[in-house]
């Protein structure tokens, strides 16, 4: 990337035409091009965030941008992001064709010293898939290094959310197609959930109890759009359910206090696992793809909180969709976890919260659990007062559990992992490499 604090490049100014109006221009080191003209007010163009590209013919330079300010202009020193961005070309006339060619060249230098990446565009239907299909490769630590690109399509899209909210720009397809664009990378914690044998990885968030039965049993709505899932909402609060079961944690610094201590005897040391039915014998295992994280919780101090459980959300990003901050203190790569714990609620409390989800202020109701977690068991049980229902486990939008008894068993064969034994997730922090907007 361009070094911004070079100095020894001097600025380039002239007496030009810009779109067609005459203007003073000044193209900087850190490739800011500024202009004033008679309609008073300083304009610029930062090549580094808004630049596509350009053009040049005779004395013409055609810049490409992607602006997201008013009438497609940016006002310098005024708050970027400010809007959805919008494509926009600005066209520079030079007195002569030996300028046009000194300032294209010193546009093209700074453009290329940028080091965005050349693209290969995918459509898939979820992130989920991506990261799972990268990390079930044999190459998976050359897979994994691919940078990925979100660009939302769905009702959820809490990954797009988390990245443009961080960098101050406004939630939109636009947006977040320029920040792919751009190149700009940032490292992202891969989370492995693993049952026995079984493993998949997730980057967003697992949930059970009335968020997933919110995302998951809302579907037969989908026709209402993402109005379903407030309808949805007003029912399950309405008919609220609990259940059974109890968690596991290894807390982060500072969040020692939650839950019980408990003795642990029983951690995942390494990325390979055995199992009962391995009878012992090493040579059985065959690892393929990443086997999770190389982390050691042994003599780590696990703690735990029994149900019965309203809500257990845990997340790796703050948003989960555009309108929902569940984890208001979540990074993208500080090897942690943030666990929303909700016991018990009464139902208009329970509405209350609901309502204040769009900034992450429920976070401070006295109901609601929050904290920091290196590791994360849970043990799911049934719905109280139904011993024949459980409920849905859901992680990036995917349902991996069921424990309702009245689905078939072809549909249970089809989950990913069984509803009762214990589920684990473990933080491989950075793993992965995501595009985002700086």
């Amino acid at each position: 990337m361009a070094d911004k604090t070079e100095t020894s490049v001097p600025t380039l100014t002239e007496r030009v035409r810009i779109d067609g109006a005459p203007a003073k221009a000044s193209l900087a080191a850190d490739g800011t091009l500024r202009w004033s003209s008679g309609e008073g007010g300083e304009r610029c163009l930062a090549l580094e965030s808004e630049g596509l590209g350009l053009d040049v013919v005779g004395r013409r330079i055609t810049i490409r941008a992607f602006v997201g300010a008013l009438k497609g202009l940016s006002s310098c020193g005024g708050r970027r992001g400010a809007g959805k961005r919008v494509r926009r070309d600005h066209v520079l006339e030079m007195p002569t064709e030996e300028l046009a060619s000194r300032w294209s060249e010193r546009m093209r230098a700074y453009i290329d010293s940028l080091d965005h990446w050349e693209l290969l565009p995918l459509f898939l239907r979820n992130i989920f898939e991506v990261v799972n299909g990268l990390l079930h490769r044999e190459d998976w630590d050359t897979a994994i290094q691919v940078p990925l690109g979100v660009i939302p399509a769905g009702t959820g899209n809490g990954m797009a959310k988390s990245l443009l909210d961080a960098a101050g720009e406004v939630y939109s397809v636009s947006n977040a197609t320029f920040s792919i664009i751009r190149g700009y990378r940032r490292t992202l914690d891969v989370v492995t959930i693993s049952q026995e044998k079984t493993k998949f990885f997730s980057v967003l968030m697992l949930t059970w109890g009335l968020v997933a039965d919110i995302d998951i049993e809302s579907e037969k709505y989908r026709w209402m759009g993402s109005a379903r899932l407030d309808f949805y909402s007003l029912l399950r609060i309405i008919n609220l359910r609990k259940y059974d079961g109890h968690v596991q944690f290894v807390p982060a610094p500072g969040y020692e206090a939650y839950g019980e201590p408990i003795n642990q005897t029983n951690c995942c040391s390494s990325n390979t696992m055995l199992y009962k039915d391995d009878q012992g014998d090493e040579a059985n295992v065959r690892p393929c793809g990443y086997q999770g994280p190389s982390i050691s919780l042994d003599g780590c101090e696990w703690r735990s909180i029994d149900g019965p459980f309203i809500s257990v959300w845990i997340n790796n990003v703050p948003w989960a969709s555009e309108d929902i901050m569940p984890a208001p203190n979540a990074k993208f790569s500080d090897g942690y976890l943030d666990a929303v714990i909700i016991k018990e609620c009464p139902k208009s409390a329970l509405l209350s919260l609901m309502l204040k989800m769009s900034d992450g202020s429920y976070c401070k109701s006295p109901y609601v659990v929050y904290l920091k977690v290196k590791a994360f068991r849970l043990e799911p049980g049934k719905q109280v007062g139904h011993p024949t229902k459980g409920g849905i486990i859901d992680s990036d939008g995917e349902v991996i559990a069921r424990g309702d008894d009245l689905h078939c068993e072809d549909q249970q064969q089809n989950l990913m992992m069984a509803y009762g034994p214990p589920i684990q997730m473990t933080v491989d922090q950075g793993l992965a490499t995501i595009f985002s907007p700086r």
